[in-house]
């Protein structure tokens, strides 16, 4: 972390967070996956609170020298569910997300700070795999540019970020037409 500073740590940790494969859900107004699975309206419309698992939290402490001590965040998401249905379904399809806020406090040794963005995912699909995706990172306040340019950069950019958010969503579509098998 040399160079960084605390800001820049800071950054990397809402980075860590925002990143985490193993990412929680707690209780929330609208569950993200009950809406998904069961949700009927025109909106597909829930919070998404996110924390950090404890493995995470404790690789956290140990690469920022014990600095960033908790990351949590919630994202808002509100899109059309025509869009997330046409994902879901569609053999070849380009789906992208509106801007959907999220909301981060970072626990640090000496305060918390409280840091917001978008994400506006972004995933192709073809032959009805999705095939190439990006969280779409964008919009991030509560610290400077210099230092949020390189975590955007990196989370919509790394390779693991981005097959991760693949196998998350390929794994979805496989549930889905299980459910769902074709009609005759």
């Amino acid at each position: 972390m040399s160079g960084f500073g605390m800001r820049g740590r800071i950054v990397v940790g809402v980075a860590l967070a925002m990143l985490a494969s193993s990412w929680p859900a707690a209780a929330a107004e609208r569950d993200c996956f009950d809406e998904l699975e069961n949700g009927t309206s025109a909106e597909f419309t829930c919070k998404y609170p996110v924390a950090l698992a404890e493995q995470e939290r404790a690789d956290l402490k140990r690469i920022t020298r014990e600095y960033l001590q908790d990351v949590t965040c919630s994202v808002s998401v509100r899109i059309d569910r025509g869009l997330v249905e046409r994902a879901v379904q569609d053999v070849d399809y380009v789906f992208q997300s509106p801007p959907q806020p999220v909301t981060c406090d970072v626990k640090t040794s000496k305060s918390t700070v409280h840091i917001t963005a978008t994400f506006a995912p972004r995933v192709t699909f073809k032959g009805g795999q999705a095939v190439e995706g990006t969280p779409g990172l964008e919009n991030i306040q509560g610290v400077t540019r210099i230092l949020s340019w390189p975590v955007k950069q990196y989370v919509n950019r790394a390779p693991h970020v981005r097959n991760t958010m693949l196998l998350i969503i390929n794994a979805y579509r496989k549930h889905w037409a299980e459910k769902n098998p074709p009609r005759p």
